[in-house]
């Protein structure tokens, strides 16, 4: 409903937080993540009660447009996003990891997996993907939100549809076994959304379990930590022995690790 942006809806947003939170109450800092519900209105009762508020989208403003309306009206406002970062000029603040820490196991159990939600042109990219990288040793999970999704996504692509079929499901992969596998896994596929720059919670825990990316979001290499040994680049419009030749020079090597929390990803945002 958020995303519909129905005026009726922000007003009930603007009510309830104004109740709840800020009759008779101040703060130091008021943090906005994604602001979906937020309004100029609401903006402006939240700087009746606290003196620095700071705004941060991990989506794209293409994606989630709502913030252009009262981004520059805050303290600070950051992205994820570097395209967004460039145009309006904001500071790009990474996302993080927030799987456990857990050492890397000498043998993986998958030589690749994918963790998906299904959407634009996913399957047409694990598929090119396998069309290089022949193994038995994988896990997928390709989410399908709805049987309306599911619907317009069997429209699209019916023999991939049906070539999947197996490894697509209505229920979301549970968090701990979402952990289990990519820590047991050699490389992992990243899809960025078509309209998004920015770089995926999903590459930062698989940075920080010492397992390889596949992705087709040139922009993860202006990250210092997204390198050569730990990351491959594929495009659409790239070379599919490219990437089998990226793969064979990589697969036996065990990347560092790095791990971003949360914690410095908020103190990131405040400081």
């Amino acid at each position: 409903m958020g995303k519909l942006h129905i005026p009726l809806l922000l007003n009930i947003t603007d009510k309830v937080i104004s109740q709840k939170f800020l009759k008779d109450q101040t703060y130091d800092l008021i943090l906005i993540i994604k602001g979906r519900g937020m309004s100029v209105s609401l903006l402006q009762k939240l700087k009746q009660v606290s003196p620095e508020i700071i705004g941060y989208n991990w989506e794209s403003f293409k994606f989630h447009k709502a913030p252009l309306k009262w981004f520059k009206n805050v303290s600070k406002y950051y992205t994820f996003d570097y395209l967004d970062a460039e145009v309006h000029k904001l500071s790009v603040v990474e996302l993080f990891s927030y799987l456990p820490e857990r050492l890397k196991p000498d043998s993986c159990r998958y030589e690749i997996s994918a963790i998906l939600k299904n959407h634009s042109k996913r399957l047409q990219f694990i598929d090119k993907i396998l069309s290089s990288i022949s193994t038995e040793k994988k896990f997928f999970h390709i989410y399908e939100s709805n049987i309306f999704t599911f619907i317009m996504n069997f429209i699209k692509n019916p023999l991939l549809y049906i070539k999947y079929k197996k490894y697509i499901s209505f229920k979301p992969l549970p968090y701990n076994d979402y952990a289990d596998v990519l820590l047991n896994s050699n490389f992992t596929i990243d899809f960025g959304h078509p309209t998004q720059t920015g770089i995926t919670i999903r590459c930062f825990e698989a940075l920080s379990s010492q397992t390889k990316i596949i992705t087709n979001n040139p922009f993860i290499s202006r990250n210092e930590y997204f390198d050569e040994t730990n990351t491959i680049i594929f495009t659409y419009s790239s070379d599919p022995n490219m990437l089998k030749y990226r793969y064979d020079i990589i697969k036996n090597h065990l990347p560092i690790k790095h791990n971003r929390t949360i914690f410095a990803f908020i103190n990131d945002l405040i400081s």
